[in-house]
């Protein structure tokens, strides 16, 4: 609820203009940005191959975050 009214707030605010009028500056916490920048982040970059079915002849380029494959180009 709390966010709620800090977003109310945030529309009621006065915000200081530049450029003749053709921009504003915001000032608000932009942290929730945070999730969506750090998706593709990983620990560690290692080569393997998928175990299933698979020869093991191709090398695959697997991105590593806590133990877990995250991220697995083409």
């Amino acid at each position: 609820m709390s966010h709620f009214l800090d977003r109310l707030r945030f529309l009621a605010e006065v915000r200081e203009g530049f450029a003749g009028g053709h921009g504003e500056v915001h000032r608000e916490d932009r942290g929730r940005e945070d999730g969506y920048r750090n998706r593709c982040s990983h620990d560690k970059t290692v080569r393997s191959t998928h175990g299933t079915n698979c020869t093991g002849s191709c090398s695959w380029k697997i991105y590593v975050k806590g133990g877990i494959v995250t991220w697995e180009p083409q």
